[in-house]
């Protein structure tokens, strides 16, 4: 990313709490050019890209009358044909996409230490501390939980947690992820098409509580799991993970339902908090939480990481 870059961007990334909370999200895509995904560079997302599930047009269940108020009312959605990952994005696959944008960062750094003199770039991947957060980054690479590092030449996942599922992206930095792999976020309607399928089941595997063999949950913030660990929670179409383990953007502002797509809900240009799904490890790790239905994540400010929220993209059919 060229140095000139740096000066457009800090006009969004650094601005004033209030006017943070109802900032229009950054495009990283536009601002942030990366190079392009190659089997050398980003073996990893070219991996999970072809990798991707179909899911087959139709009309859906959305919602329970029988959950939270939000949840409510259940309804019909059709859609189109779409793909999704099999599996949550891994912190490898996410170092790729960090590669590629050729930032200007001075390493070497452990994962969660970026020293004050990386250099100016490195404000796209440090967030303020609780409370006094000023600015929008890509990924909170200055937080204890994130487990992508820099080794002086590039970034690289943390030992032991290269297959594990990278947390601390802002719903901006997700979508721009996906984006260079050539996918995008899912609508929250395709989420839970994909977890949920046709017959209106309460979790991906069916209607039997969670157990440890179908939904990861471990209230240790350091004790992630390898993504796709748990083959028993397969969703109907094969999509691992999709309760417990790290709760998931998606493309959607956190509205009331029934679900519209057209009313405004999936516009990336409006600010507010976006949907987040499939309940997560720590915090939203009961039964009730990690339903394929569940939509009141914890914590999901868009403009900062969080050590809950992963990412699943998704992709028009092939």
């Amino acid at each position: 990313m060229p140095i000139d870059a740096v000066p457009r961007l800090l006009c969004v990334l650094m601005l004033p709490l209030p006017a943070l909370a109802a900032q229009v999200p950054p495009d990283f895509t536009e601002d942030l050019p990366a190079a392009a995904a190659t089997a050398s560079s980003a073996p990893e997302s070219l991996a999970a890209q072809a990798a991707m599930l179909a899911v087959p047009a139709g009309t859906y269940p959305i919602g329970r009358d029988d959950a939270a108020p939000d949840q409510r009312p259940a309804h019909a959605v059709t859609l189109e044909a779409f793909r999704i990952d099999r599996t949550e994005v891994t912190n490898a696959a996410f170092a790729e996409y960090l590669n590629a944008l050729d930032l200007q960062v001075k390493g070497p750094f452990t994962a969660g230490e970026i020293p004050e003199n990386a250099g100016a770039q490195a404000i796209l991947l440090r967030e303020g501390p609780y409370g006094t957060h000023i600015q929008y980054p890509i990924i909170a690479l200055n937080d204890d939980n994130a487990r992508i590092g820099h080794d002086g030449g590039r970034f690289v996942p943390t030992a032991g947690f290269a297959d594990h599922p990278v947390a601390e992206t802002t719903w901006a930095g997700a979508r721009a992820y996906c984006a260079w792999r050539g996918a995008r976020l899912p609508t929250e309607a395709e989420w839970e098409a994909a977890a949920r399928g046709e017959d209106g089941r309460h979790y991906p595997w069916g209607n039997s509580p969670p157990d440890a063999t179908r939904a990861y949950v471990n209230r240790d913030p350091d004790a992630t799991a390898p993504v796709g660990s748990l083959p028993a929670g397969a969703s109907p179409v094969g999509a691992l993970d999709m309760s417990g383990s790290l709760a998931e953007w998606t493309s959607t502002l956190k509205r009331p339902y029934p679900y519209v797509a057209t009313d405004g809900r999936e516009d990336p240009t409006i600010a507010g908090e976006r949907v987040t799904r499939g309940g997560d490890y720590q915090w939203d790790n009961r039964p009730d939480t990690l339903t394929a239905t569940h939509r009141n994540g914890f914590s999901n400010e868009p403009s900062q990481g969080h050590r809950q929220i992963g990412i699943r993209c998704a992709a028009g059919p092939a």
